[in-house]
C-alpha cells in the first residue's frame, strides 16, 4: 500500500508528465504548421519576412540595441548610497522592491519592451535583487520606449509629434499602475548569492555581447512573426481581421497596419498588449527566471486596458485633430536607414558572442 505522500507525489509527477506531453504535441503542430506554410505559401511567407528585416534594419536594431546593452551594464553597476536613500522609500513603499531595481524601471519605461527584462535578469544574476522581485519587475516594465512611441508611430506613421508623446506618457502611466497591482511580496528578501566583482572593460565587453545575443533573437521572432502575417495577409481574410491578427502578433506590423484605421486610445491599448511576438522575446530574455505566463498575459490585458483610459483622459486635456491622422496607404518610412550597416552590426556581434562563448569554454 501506497502512503499519503506518496500517492501525492505521484499524482504530481503524473501532471508534470502529462503538461510535457502536451508541451511535446503544442511543438509538433507549431512547426509542422510553420513548414507546411513555407512550401505552400513560399513567396507571401519570404516577402513578409523580407519586411521584418527591413522594420529591424530601420526600428529595432537602431533603437533597441543601445538600451538592451544600456541595461545589462547597469545591472552589473553598484548605485551610490546617497541615491539608494533617496530612492529606497520610494521603490519600498510602492514596489516592495529595493532601490536598485529603479534602474529596471526606468529602462522598462523608457528603453523599449525586453530592456527592462534584461535589466532585472541583470540585477538578479548579480545579487542585487531576489528572484521574485525579478519576476514581479518583469510583469510591468514592458513598453515600447519613447523612440518607437514617438517618432515611428508618432511622427513618421501618424504624421504628429504630440500623438507619439501621449502615447508614450500614456503607456508609462498605465505601467505604473499596474506595477502597484503586481508588486513583490512586502517581506521578499534579496538574494544572497552574489556573482564575482567585475572589473569594468570586463562588464563592458560581456554586455555589448549580451545585449547583441538578445538583438538577435529579437530581430529571430520579427522576422518569422512577420512572414506569419504576410501569409495571413494574403489568405483573403477581410482587411480588418489581417489587421486585429498583426496587432496580436507583432507589433511593428500592427502599428503600421492600424494607424489612420483605429483611435489613438485604442492604438495605444495595441502598443501596451506588445504582441506574440514581443512576449516571446521577453521569455528569451528571461531564460530560466521566466515568469509565471497567466499573471504575465494577465497583466499585459490590465496595462493596455489601463492605457486606454489614460490615454482618453490625456487627449481631453491635450487634444489633437483628427487631420494630423495619416492614411496607411501612404508610402510612410519609419526611419532612415541603411541595410548593409544592419547587416554588419548584426554579423560581427554574432561573431563577439561567439569568441566570448569559446574563450568561457577554454577557461
Amino acid at each position: 500500500m501506497l502512503s499519503c505522500k506518496e500517492k501525492e507525489r505521484m499524482r504530481i509527477l503524473s501532471e508534470r508528465g502529462g503538461r510535457m506531453k502536451i508541451g511535446k504535441y503544442s511543438a509538433l503542430v507549431c512547426g509542422t504548421t510553420l513548414f507546411i506554410l513555407l512550401f505552400i505559401f513560399r513567396d507571401e511567407f519570404f516577402t513578409g519576412a523580407a519586411i521584418g528585416l527591413s522594420n529591424c534594419a530601420q526600428v529595432i536594431v537602431p533603437s533597441l540595441f543601445p538600451f538592451m546593452t544600456a541595461a545589462s551594464i547597469l545591472g552589473e553597476s553598484e548605485l551610490p548610497e546617497w541615491l539608494k536613500k533617496l530612492i529606497e522609500p520610494l521603490t519600498r513603499r510602492v514596489f516592495h522592491q529595493p532601490a536598485e531595481s529603479a534602474i529596471a524601471i526606468a529602462v522598462g519605461l523608457l528603453g523599449g519592451y525586453p530592456s527592462g527584462t534584461k535589466a532585472a535578469v541583470s540585477l538578479c544574476k548579480s545579487g542585487r535583487i531576489s528572484e521574485s522581485q525579478a519576476k514581479s519587475l518583469m510583469l510591468f516594465c514592458v513598453n515600447p520606449g519613447t523612440g518607437f512611441c514617438v517618432n515611428a508611430i508618432g511622427v513618421s506613421l501618424l504624421g504628429s509629434e504630440k500623438s507619439g508623446i501621449i502615447i508614450f506618457a500614456s503607456l508609462c502611466i498605465s505601467a505604473v499602475l499596474t506595477g502597484l497591482v503586481v508588486r513583490a511580496p512586502k517581506e521578499d528578501s534579496v538574494c544572497t548569492v552574489r556573482v564575482i566583482a567585475k572589473n569594468p572593460s570586463g562588464i563592458f565587453v560581456e554586455s555589448v555581447a549580451s545585449g547583441a545575443s538578445g538583438i538577435i533573437g529579437v530581430c529571430a521572432f520579427t522576422t518569422l512573426f512577420s512572414g506569419v502575417i504576410s501569409v495571413i495577409s494574403s489568405s483573403g481574410v477581410s482587411e480588418k481581421t489581417a489587421t486585429a491578427i498583426a496587432c496580436i502578433l507583432e507589433i511593428t506590423s500592427g502599428c503600421a497596419a492600424a494607424s489612420g484605421k483605429i483611435s489613438l486610445p485604442l492604438l495605444t491599448g495595441v502598443c501596451a498588449f506588445g504582441g506574440l511576438c514581443v512576449h516571446m522575446q521577453i521569455f528569451s530574455v528571461a531564460g530560466e527566471l521566466k515568469p509565471d505566463y497567466k499573471k504575465f498575459f494577465l497583466c499585459r490585458a490590465v496595462h493596455s486596458v489601463l492605457s486606454v483610459v489614460v490615454c482618453t483622459l490625456l487627449l481631453k486635456l491635450f487634444p489633437v485633430e483628427e487631420p494630423t491622422f495619416l492614411s496607411v496607404s501612404e508610402n510612410v518610412s519609419l526611419c532612415s536607414f541603411s541595410v548593409p550597416a544592419a547587416i554588419s552590426l548584426l554579423f560581427f556581434s554574432s561573431l563577439l558572442i561567439f569568441d566570448l562563448d569559446k574563450q568561457r569554454k577554454i577557461c
